[in-house]
């Protein structure tokens, strides 16, 4: 009986792949493809299956979460993945290939292969040398070659990047694909687009939540640059990058080019072009993006910016501030008035209160053959943090936090003199921002110069540059206390005047005076009633 090596596959797996097709027309593929055909007739082999992945790489890896949270930084082929499960489930029998830098340039990849050969004895043949995987000997060649390409790939990057770097030290490099916004020269704004992105931006700032932010661009009609779906995370992508700025975005180790002139890739996938509508990894805080000179201003990129700096900068403190867990302004949703604003007081099987955020949602009832549709705040069910036993009508919980927040208006209607501007204050935040600035800037030009140590610099930069954003945070801060202050000395009438306008609006001017809304157990039962007692509403302190 003939040996499992003697045995010639009858439904060998051919595997091609190429790295890069610009032009998309898998001519380097199908090459690949004659010559492992061939060398099947010659071997006597019969290929069952093809496994094709053109414009590939095999050797930048990505970022993926795992169940547990944690991360694992894997390449991403799916074909070859696939070939090694029909390898391990017998739907094919053998691996030909064209070269085993085309099978692998991660040793994590083909040490998966080997550990499967390892067990099922079935033979891996490639074009262009004697790729054999069943001897120790041939693992051994095999892991040196593979090594050798990662090596090689890895200069490859080093070089790239570098190249990238010096057109973003210049301000010269343009995205590879039209970013959002921006006509085909990738520099000028594209009329209706970029207004749609001045709006939501500034829609964000103000207060409106990411969903209300994608729902009003899909609302728009404009497509994505690909033509497809609007996805919350792309908006997000979109909105929050330094480019919409006209800032230089840099996805390299350390996003000031005179902190570090040469990248250290690792074959991880960055995207020094930054699209707007791809994946990529999460900085910090997206001024992590925002690329600097020596001196610490921002490098301006080759293209005509949607937004100032300040407007882009707003944007980033109110992003950090909801990150970060503060108080309701007008989060949530665009559709509901109070989502968010209302929290569940009803005690947990521990005494606590439940506390939750109760969130609007439309229901249904039948009555015969009758449905009506009913609007409700709810608390959410367990599964997402709540006791899901709390709910009240919609219609009458607005009106009663309506008529609450007015009779609270008129009750601490400001006096005349308290509505008369202050001067200015003084803000220490500032002058030790600029300290800070000024001090990063210094060991930024000593680094380039070479008068500080590469030691000293990574021990002292990243503090500064934690102070920097603390102080950012802070001051973006002291002026939203400071315009909150201001729309909360308006008189009722003021308020009534901008009351009567969108969700978005009064749930903004909510946020002006509210903390939240304490939703008690009802103690009165009954369909229709509304126990208008077990209501608290929490309001912020009046400006001194």
């Amino acid at each position: 009986m003939a040996t499992s090596r003697s045995r010639k596959p009858r439904r060998a797996g051919s595997y091609v792949r190429i790295s890069e097709d610009p032009s998309g027309e898998e001519k380097g593929v199908g090459r690949q493809k004659e010559d492992v055909e061939e060398l099947a007739q010659r071997l006597g082999w019969r290929v069952g299956k093809v496994y094709e992945e053109n414009d590939t790489s095999a050797y930048k890896r990505k970022r993926i979460r795992l169940a547990d949270g944690r991360s694992v930084w894997r390449v991403e082929r799916p074909e070859f993945r696939q070939m090694l499960r029909d390898y391990e489930d017998g739907v094919i029998d053998g691996i030909i290939v064209y070269d085993l830098d085309r099978l692998a340039r991660q040793p994590r990849d083909l040490e998966d292969l080997i550990d499967l050969v390892d067990h099922f004895k079935r033979p891996v043949a490639g074009v262009t040398g004697s790729l054999d995987l069943m001897t120790e000997n041939g693992k051994a060649m095999a892991r040196v070659l593979v090594a050798m390409a990662n090596k090689s790939s890895a200069d490859t990057a080093r070089r790239v990047a570098r190249a990238k770097v010096q057109g973003a030290r210049e301000g010269t490099t343009l995205p590879t694909t039209r970013a959002f916004g921006w006509q085909d020269d990738h520099v000028t704004p594209g009329p209706r687009e970029a207004e749609l992105l001045r709006k939501v931006i500034a829609d964000f700032t103000a207060g409106e939540t990411w969903s209300g932010i994608t729902a009003a661009i899909i609302d728009s009609g404009i497509p994505t640059v690909k033509g497809g779906r609007w996805r919350l995370k792309t908006v997000q992508q979109m909105i929050l990058s330094p480019r919409v700025a006209g800032i230089m975005p840099y996805r390299g180790k350390v996003s000031s080019l005179a902190a570090a002139d040469e990248p250290d890739p690792k074959g991880i996938e960055t995207a020094a072009d930054d699209d707007q509508g791809s994946e990529q990894q999460q900085a910090h805080s997206p001024r992590d993006l925002a690329l600097r000179n020596a001196e610490g201003a921002y490098v301006r990129g080759a293209w005509e910016p949607i937004v100032t700096v300040q407007q882009w900068e707003d944007l980033i403190t109110e992003y950090e501030r909801r990150r970060e867990g503060a108080e309701f302004t007008s989060q949530g949703t665009r559709s509901y008035l109070l989502s968010g604003l209302l929290r569940c007081a009803r005690p947990r099987e521990d005494g606590t209160p439940c506390n939750a955020r109760m969130v609007g949602a439309t229901v249904g009832s039948r009555s015969g053959r009758l449905k009506t549709p009913k609007t409700i705040y709810r608390c959410p069910g367990k599964v997402s943090g709540g006791c899901g036993n709390s709910q009240r009508g919609m219609a009458g919980m607005d009106k009663l936090i309506e008529d609450l927040l007015f009779l609270h208006l008129e009750q601490n209607r400001p006096a005349e003199d308290d509505a008369q501007p202050e001067a200015e204050p003084e803000r220490p935040d500032e002058v030790r921002l600029a300290d800070v600035r000024k001090r990063l800037s210094m060991m930024r030009v000593g680094m380039r110069e070479g008068s500080v140590s590469p030691e000293s610099f990574f021990a002292v930069v990243p503090g500064l540059e934690a102070q920097e954003k603390k102080l950012v945070a802070s001051l973006g801060k002291a002026r939203r206390a400071q315009v909150d202050r201001a729309a909360r000395l308006r008189t009722p009438e003021e308020v009534r005047a901008d009351w009567d306008a969108t969700i978005p609006c009064r749930r903004e001017l909510l946020g002006q005076y509210l903390q939240a809304i304490i939703v008690h157990p009802a103690q009165v039962k009954g369909r229709g009633v509304f126990d208008h007692t077990t209501i608290e509403p929490v309001w912020k302190p009046l400006p001194q």
